[in-house]
């Protein structure tokens, strides 16, 4: 701080102190002379300055012990308010007790009566004296943010103001109004509020007028001539999301979100952090809630690998892993662009505890496979690398045997003879009882796992979900690549379920399900309620603003290996609880590691086979419960 501005504070707190100071004098002599109905009388005026001196000290004080000379007074709010009311109130105490003492005494010293405080001045002068200290400083906080709304003119938006319309009325929402007012180049002119709270017409919130409930807010949209809605995250969860955009279906408006504070970096609520409403935000998804410190012990200071470190997941679990410190990361992935990316990026995240190592590997080559590991001599292997687009691998079923198959039982192979501790397979539900190429293929991964538990040291063990919000090859970039096409948008089929989850949701919970158990073990992910894919696209369709007029919804036939409904878990399991809500357990009957090797090893002649019907027979073989598509 330089000296002028330290010589500026210094002035400007002695002269608040002043002002302070004079206008509790001020405002105690007011009292008497009210109470002496504003005339003149020379004996109670000498009772007026015997006591002003105490009693103005008394007050200043009391403000100071209650902490209210330390607000800013442009900031002044209504926590002001109430230490300022209770300082001025305990600091008559001293002066009632010395009218009730001096009074009784009185008739035995005749000199007391010049220095009793009449009850009406005691009870007058607190109130007088809240009121000119809460106003001085309402009077500073109008003054100061008149300046601002000045001094922020010039940088003001051209052309016309967006008309909107805040939802809520909630003490988020008058952080977006206060945000807006000092913001005026953001051309935002806010018209009114929606709230089911307040009902009564022409209530003000604010200043702002209350239009009616969220019901009501086409109608008011319309009206209004409004072309943006603006929601405050405090005031509304996802069930209120939902019927927001219900309410704006008629119309094409866009509609944004303010975070909650606490989810904001500055700690503040900033009218430029406002994003638009998300699918997630419309998912009923409880907040996960880690045992970081059991994660802590199972990950920081090892040497971790991560397998498809590149892909959605794969990057997402190494960076959840890397906020757990391990001693090195190693990144294993076969397309070099990816990798560069997520190395560089987690090169800017981590700590000097922290080693990140990049490897371009396939995981289907053996020899460079074990020579990674002899190198790396990882600990715990997070195996991520998969092919997971059903229809693509129907036209390419050898694929889907030599990554999805071989290439696990490669990686696992590595981890046995490499001595590790823990290897995590990330599964799918596509593999319960499955009717496509790539569920089948993930399920006869998930028995070679099962197989190889209590091989050497290695706890193996696979965490099944449901899909992942925006991963690479899910419905949601599509959607949202038809919509910014003009549409329309492509659905499958009308009845078309799906369970979802986002993707740092399930990176943290695999981590959580990979600290728990023995071996062999499939957990499975509590995936929340399940999704119709066709009430998806709609959601979508009103976060952009648009209604079904707009961008229709078509209905292109079930793919080649889909479902209509996906299961988490096999009928014959005796899914269990874990001690974490969101996981659960079930074990299967284990599978013998020669058995599974060899049906693998004939597998392998229909790799390069183009003939998918040969290739389902084979999988059959391996996996009894898988079913015909055309039979769901």
């Amino acid at each position: 701080m330089t000296p002028r501005i330290e010589k500026y504070r210094s002035r400007n707190t002695i002269l608040r102190i002043c002002v302070e100071l004079v206008l509790l004098a001020m405002f105690f002599a007011v009292a008497f002379f009210v109470r002496l109905d504003l005339s003149f009388d020379m004996l109670w005026f000498k009772r007026m300055c015997i006591h002003l001196p105490f009693v103005v000290a008394a007050e200043y004080a009391a403000l100071v012990l209650t902490g209210a000379t330390k607000g800013a007074w442009r900031f002044v709010s209504l926590s002001d308010v109430y230490r300022i009311i209770l300082a001025l109130v305990l600091a008559q105490i001293p002066f009632v007790i010395e009218r009730v003492v001096l009074g009784a005494l009185s008739d035995s010293y005749v000199w007391a009566q010049n220095g009793i405080l009449p009850w009406g001045v005691l009870c007058m002068n607190p109130c007088f004296a809240v009121l000119g200290s809460v106003g001085i400083r309402v009077v500073h906080r109008m003054r100061y943010e008149r300046f601002q709304n000045q001094t922020h003119e010039l940088p003001k938006r051209k052309g016309t103001p967006e008309r909107t319309l805040v939802i809520g009325t909630g003490s988020g929402c008058k952080m977006i109004l206060e945000s807006i007012r000092l913001h005026p180049e953001l051309g935002i002119e806010v018209v009114g509020f929606i709230s089911d709270e307040l009902t009564a017409d022409g209530e003000r919130v604010f200043g702002i007028p209350v239009l009616g409930k969220i019901g009501d807010l086409g109608r008011v949209a319309q009206q209004h001539e409004v072309t943006q809605a603006i929601i405050s995250q405090s005031d509304a969860d996802s069930e209120n999301l939902n019927r927001i955009l219900d309410s704006l279906s008629e119309v094409s408006i866009k509609t944004r979100i303010v975070p909650l504070m606490t989810d904001l970096l500055s700690g503040a609520v900033d009218i430029g952090k406002m994003r638009e409403i998300s699918v997630e935000d419309l998912l009923h998804r409880d907040p996960i809630q880690l045992d970081k410190e059991e994660i802590s012990k199972f990950l920081s200071g090892r040497r971790i690998l991560i397998s498809g470190a590149g892909g959605s997941i794969g990057s997402e679990m190494c960076r959840q892993v890397l906020a757990f410190e391990p001693s090195e990361l190693v990144l294993l992935e076969r397309c070099e662009l990816f990798l560069y990316e997520i190395e560089r990026e987690l090169n800017q995240m981590r700590t000097d505890k922290t080693r990140i190592i990049p490897r371009l590997a396939d995981i289907c080559d053996e020899s460079r496979m074990r020579e990674i590991f002899e190198e790396c001599k990882p600990e715990v292997i997070f195996h991520a690398a998969a092919y997971k687009h059903v229809p693509m691998l129907e036209y390419n079923p050898g694929e889907a045997i030599r990554n999805n198959v071989e290439g696990t039982a490669c990686i696992a192979n590595c981890a046995v003879e490499a001595g590790s501790d823990a290897f995590v397979m990330i599964s799918t539900d596509k593999a319960v009882n499955p009717t496509s190429v790539m569920g089948t293929s993930k399920r006869i991964a998930e028995l070679y796992i099962q197989a190889m538990s209590g091989l050497g040291k290695t706890r193996f063990c696979a965490v099944r979900f449901g899909n992942v919000l925006g991963s690479t090859g899910s419905v949601l970039p599509l959607f949202k690549s038809q919509i910014q096409s003009g549409g329309p948008l492509t659905v499958t089929h009308p009845d078309m379920v799906r369970y979802f989850m986002t993707i740092p949701e399930a990176s943290q919970l695999v981590m959580q399900a990979a600290t728990m158990g023995g071996n062999g073990e499939i957990f499975v992910l509590d995936m929340g309620r399940p999704v119709k894919i066709v009430d998806l696209a709609r959601d979508l369709i009103r976060l952009s603003g648009k209604t079904e007029r707009d961008i229709p919804i078509v209905f292109s036939g079930v793919r080649p290996g889909e479902k209509l409904f996906e299961e988490l878990g096999f009928n014959e399991e005796h899914m269990d609880r874990t001690g974490h809500p969101k996981i659960y357990v079930g074990k299967l009957q284990k599978v013998d590691l020669a058995t599974i090797s060899s049906a693998i090893e004939q597998l392998k002649a229909y790799r390069d086979s183009q003939d998918n019907a040969a290739v389902r027979a084979a999988m059959h073989k391996i996996v009894p419960e898988m079913m015909a598509p055309e039979s769901n």
